[in-house]
């Protein structure tokens, strides 16, 4: 997803593909340590997304004049637990989703 597809999503839309990038980024992390990952430049890419996407949750809270983390609070619950668990379990597999 490049920046100005980033910039079209809702502010709740774009916490969510936050809380997605964080959560596989977790599990590209914990491949890469068990040995497991293959493709070593997702780290980079993934981590490369986050930061955009950061950007813009930040240039968003700045035009709101919210502080820091403030627009994750006036957008409300994400379901974040459930967004970030669905990437990982993708990541992982059909046996991570059916053991967690």
């Amino acid at each position: 997803m490049n920046v100005k597809d980033l910039k079209t999503l809702d502010d709740k839309g774009l916490l969510l593909r936050r809380q997605d990038l964080l959560g596989e980024m977790t599990s590209l992390k914990f491949r890469h340590a068990t040995g497991q990952l293959e493709n070593t430049a997702a780290l980079r890419t993934v981590r490369r997304a986050l930061g955009r996407v950061n950007t813009i949750v930040r240039q968003r809270e700045m035009e709101k004049s919210l502080p820091a983390g403030g627009l994750a609070a006036e957008v409300g619950s994400l379901g974040a637990t459930e967004s970030a668990f669905a990437s990982f379990r993708r990541a992982m597999g059909s046996d991570a989703a059916e053991n967690g």
